[in-house]
């Protein structure tokens, strides 16, 4: 694949498994921004970067920031004659998604799953589908901005929303929400999918003793991770492989999980 070089906004725990999957194909980090100077950025101001006259020889811009910050920065990109990749969620509501064009793409790395690539291509008719995610997250998660709503979405947006795309990903877009129930730590209902019927839960725990990313179809149980974060499943470079190829996931497609989760949260 030809160099490609890359921008990228955000020098958190998820940097390095972007900066590994844009390197190992050949890219390059050619720009990092980061509010936090001790993690050396070469930038803290994002549109202090997009002014300057390096980001000229960007062609691609990743945006791994706070949720809240995704579409703002993802717009202003696009109108700078870039390509984004930005980290899910895509934006916290449908009508934010609206304002973005065909030039972003969103980080969905589970419809790269092994098992996900399996079910979409086996799975036919009715189905009795389970879903289970409980993942640790400690109190840094609460202190920084995961734990605002305003700046996450909360549990939904910031950790389900993977889930439900996976979920309209293998069954379809036509569902009805037969029972929803969220709270700070936890959230929990039942999905019609055409007649297949999903049951859901989802919580953040203080240890990892029962952590655990499965579903179940038809009684049979689908392992998806037993790690805290997707990330070390390595997905990742399944997503920048599309990304240089001009393929991925559209604001298009992203809308239809961001549009279930703001019905599961009213």
């Amino acid at each position: 694949m030809k160099h490609i070089r890359f921008a990228v906004i955000g020098m958190g725990f998820i940097f390095s498994r972007h900066k590994q999957a844009i390197e190992s194909l050949g890219g390059e980090v050619y720009l990092t921004c980061d509010i936090d100077k001790t993690k050396n950025p070469d930038f803290t101001d994002w549109v202090e970067m997009f002014n300057h006259p390096k980001f000229k020889e960007v062609e691609i811009v990743s945006i791994l920031t706070p949720n809240y910050l995704h579409a703002v920065i993802a717009r202003e990109a696009v109108l700078k004659g870039k390509r984004v990749l930005c980290e899910k969620p895509l934006t916290l509501s449908s009508e934010e998604c609206l304002t973005l064009s065909d030039n972003v793409f969103t980080v969905l790395q589970l419809r790269h799953h092994p098992e996900v690539i399996r079910l979409k291509n086996e799975l036919k008719g009715k189905h009795k589908v389970g879903l289970v995610v409980k993942v640790k997250r400690d109190k840094d998660y609460w202190e920084g901005w995961k734990g605002q709503n305003e700046k996450s979405g909360g549990i939904l947006f910031n950790l389900g929303i993977h889930y439900f795309d996976l979920l309209i990903h293998l069954f379809g877009k036509e569902y009805k929400v037969i029972d929803s129930l969220c709270l700070n730590r936890s959230a929990g209902g039942e999905l019609d999918f055409n007649g297949t019927i999903c049951n859901y839960y989802m919580e953040i725990m203080p240890d990892n003793k029962e952590q655990d990313r499965y579903l179940v179809i038809d009684g049979k149980r689908i392992n998806l991770s037993k790690q805290d974060n997707l990330s070390f499943e390595d997905l990742h470079l399944e997503v920048y492989k599309d990304l240089m190829q001009g393929k991925g996931v559209l604001p298009s497609e992203a809308i239809k999980s961001i549009k279930l989760v703001e019905k599961l949260c009213r």
